[in-house]
């Protein structure tokens, strides 16, 4: 009885909070320096309690091969209450990052998931499988002892060693369009017959979206009494818009999030880029260096940068098989299912409704669902997104729209695509509430 009184209390006391007098754009519109600069000098949406993390590990098996599922949880100790439902936000892990860079910012400081849990919001951070470093000294999962020239997936946390060259082969590739800044990239290649050709075969989009789910039905218990709301940073997103065929949310917020893989596709072949849709990327991991890096951070002094990027190598620094599907890679998508098909390790189970069956299976993770009917969609980015920039925003959109339950583009002036600094955080996250307090999600 006392907690559920405490519930109460908390609920009241968040709703009574007065807000500053600043408005939310209008749909399409732009937030500008004026309105930043209120929600920074202000504080519209304060503490009001502590978490407690934890970390959860999932075992379980896809196309014949094992894997593990990380997921973070920041639960707060007084929970925010919306129409008698907790809030949680689940956070989808951008291009070469891992849950944990939602914790802590390259500038060591506190990250989304600790401001939101900090204000009664649960946070939930399910890694994709093979990204979370289960050799870690520090137990976090974080990279940094393993130089970045050596690094590979781990999609099991009862492997006992780092991968070796005796496992895969180093190229120098020529990208036709899937991301990074940097013409030429490091790839890594499994080597034929060996185990890691063998997972990184089996990783494939509905693997990542399975273990999604499984996070989410792990950490979530009382999903009827939960406002789950899905924010996918940068390429996340492309994982939890096809999730919600199997776990669907109460709705989306984002901030510099991509599209499904079919949107992807669309928006560059406006601009008469075809060859990405045909680009070689099946079983490979991809490293994401310096150049990656400094696609974000252009504006940054070279000193700042510098400690930036040393805090960055906590992160993998690396992308494999979640490229395909996220890109609408056909090319990628049907050589890994051709591959699986043929192989001596694919379980019967697998192939019982036929190769047909299987290729749509293989291509799914690439399209909108029926299910996002039920979810309203906000599309959130600043101006100088470095990736998504308000014409890919509004490509985006001309897909994603029909299939969502509405749909709403807001962007704020003069923010980039990560959010780096604490500055910018408070920006997004006081917006997001915003939002959520004006019944946009309800």
């Amino acid at each position: 009885m006392a907690a559920s009184w405490q519930l109460v209390l908390t609920a009241l006391a968040i709703g009574c909070f007065p807000a500053g007098a600043w408005e939310l754009p209008p749909d399409n519109g732009t937030m500008g320096k004026e309105t930043i600069a209120a929600i920074l000098a202000g504080n519209d949406y304060p503490e009001t309690s502590g978490y407690r993390q934890s970390i959860d590990f999932i075992d379980f098996t896809a196309y014949g091969q094992k894997f593990t599922q990380t997921v973070v949880t920041l639960t707060p100790d007084r929970p925010l209450i919306r129409n008698g439902k907790r809030i949680v936000v689940v956070g989808g892990e951008p291009g070469s990052e891992y849950a944990m860079d939602f914790v802590r910012t390259v500038e060591d400081k506190d990250g989304a998931a600790v401001w939101l849990a900090k204000r009664g919001i649960t946070f939930v951070g399910p890694t994709r499988v093979g990204r979370w470093n289960f050799l870690a000294p520090t137990k976090d999962g974080s990279w940094e002892s393993v130089p970045l020239g050596l690094r590979m997936p781990i999609f099991e946390r009862a492997q006992t060693a780092h991968w070796t060259e005796n496992d895969y082969v180093v190229r120098r590739v020529q990208s036709a369009g899937s991301g990074g800044s940097s013409p030429a990239q490091i790839t890594r290649v499994a080597r034929p017959g060996t185990l890691l050709e063998k997972q990184l075969l089996a990783a494939t989009g509905t693997t990542f979206i399975e273990g999604y789910r499984l996070a989410l039905v792990k950490v979530i218990p009382d999903r009827q009494n939960s406002l789950v709301l899905f924010w996918g940073m940068s390429t996340g997103g492309a994982t939890l818009y096809p999730l919600a065929k199997y776990y669907t949310p109460d709705g989306y917020l984002g901030w510099g999030t991509s599209s499904t893989g079919l949107a992807s596709a669309a928006g560059r072949s406006v601009a008469g880029n075809f060859t990405a849709v045909y680009e070689p990327t099946a079983a490979r991991v991809r490293e994401r260096g310096i150049d990656d890096f400094n696609l974000y951070t252009k504006e940054i002094d070279p000193q700042t940068k510098a400690k930036w990027w040393q805090a960055a190598q906590r992160n993998p620094r690396f992308k494999s098989t979640e490229d395909p599907p996220m890109q609408f890679g056909a090319s990628a998508i049907a050589e890994t299912a051709m591959r699986l098909w043929n192989s001596d390790f694919l379980p019967q189970e697998n192939r019982r409704r036929g190769l047909a069956a299987f290729m749509q299976e293989m291509f799914e993770p690439t399209y909108p669902p029926e299910e996002l009917k039920k979810a309203p969609v906000l599309d959130l980015n600043g101006t100088r997104d470095e990736v998504l920039p308000p014409a890919t925003v509004d490509a985006n959109r001309k897909v994603m729209e029909p299939y969502a339950k509405k749909y709403r583009v807001g962007r704020i002036e003069g923010l980039h695509h990560y959010l780096f600094t604490q500055d910018s955080i408070k920006t997004v996250v006081t917006t997001w509430m915003r939002y959520i307090e004006s019944g946009y999600f309800d």
